[in-house]
């Protein structure tokens, strides 16, 4: 049965400028860029609504959050340089900061989050989607960090995203560049986890990687990504350091009990 999206502030309001937001019947919310007249382009508005979306669904314990652009060019162009433009050095310096503290607490939240990616996905438009914890894109799509060609390097926490994706030799080859790579070559080099079929919709994908994995333990999940996180280019003491702190905190949560119960009495388990 397909679920009727319920529009939906995060905050209770209305939706804010620029964004759409919407609440599936599982508990699922799909955050939508809503410029495609201006291929999605992130403007301040954009970066309060993501905040207090996040604000919302950590606070009343949400598990996914999809992000998505309207339209079929776009999923986000980057930075609204319009807006930028019009500010003062100081307020320029000031939205960077926000949006990268912002892209590095959804990298970080609770909150599994998937990118669907629905056309280009240009500068901040990539870094929102390096930010989620799963990235799809549509067979067309078009993914680059092009801000050396304007003198400038990626500010939304790109130069830090992306080495960890795809390794330093990759990442300075796409930023010294700034060239664009396909959805294919994308997938190739980790930068996206799943392409959509052609007749597939990409928010159909996102949705669906995003609840296969929510189907297990909150606890087991943010321990692998709390791993993942500190775990480097070789296998360090630090890192498994963490991975043994994980492992004792999550093999004695109610939820791992209830896994292997579930295992040995043949029955779904029923995660909390």
């Amino acid at each position: 049965m397909t679920l009727a999206p319920e529009p939906r502030s995060a905050a209770g309001a209305p939706d804010a400028p620029h964004c759409r937001i919407e609440t599936l019947g599982d508990g699922a919310v799909v955050f939508r860029l809503t410029r495609p007249a201006k291929l999605n382009a992130i403007t301040r508005p954009i970066l309060d609504a993501l905040s207090a979306c996040l604000d919302d669904m950590e606070a009343g314990g949400g598990r996914l959050l999809v992000i998505t652009g309207e339209g079929e060019r776009a999923f986000c162009a980057g930075t609204d340089l319009a807006e930028t433009q019009q500010m003062p050095p100081p307020a320029r310096l000031d939205k960077s900061a926000r949006a990268r503290a912002l892209l590095v607490r959804l990298s970080r939240s609770p909150v599994l989050s998937v990118a669907a990616i629905n056309g280009l996905a240009y500068g901040g438009g990539l870094e929102l989607a390096m930010a989620c914890t799963f990235r799809v894109a549509v067979p067309g799509a078009l993914l680059s960090l092009p801000e050396i060609k304007l003198g400038l390097l990626p500010a939304y926490a790109g130069t830090q995203f992306l080495p960890a994706l795809v390794g330093p030799a990759r990442a300075l080859d796409l930023m010294l560049t700034g060239r664009p790579v396909s959805a294919q070559e994308a997938l190739s080099m980790g930068l996206v986890n799943r392409v959509a079929a052609a007749d597939e919709p990409v928010l159909a994908l996102a949705l669906s990687l995003g609840r296969e994995a929510c189907r297990f333990s909150p606890q087991a999940i943010a321990g692998i990504r709390a791993c993942v996180d500190a775990a480097g280019a070789s296998v360090t003491d630090a890192g498994l350091a963490v991975e043994d702190r994980v492992v004792r905190e999550v093999f004695l949560s109610e939820n791992a009990r209830e896994g292997v119960a579930a295992f040995l009495e043949k029955r779904p388990a029923v995660f909390r």
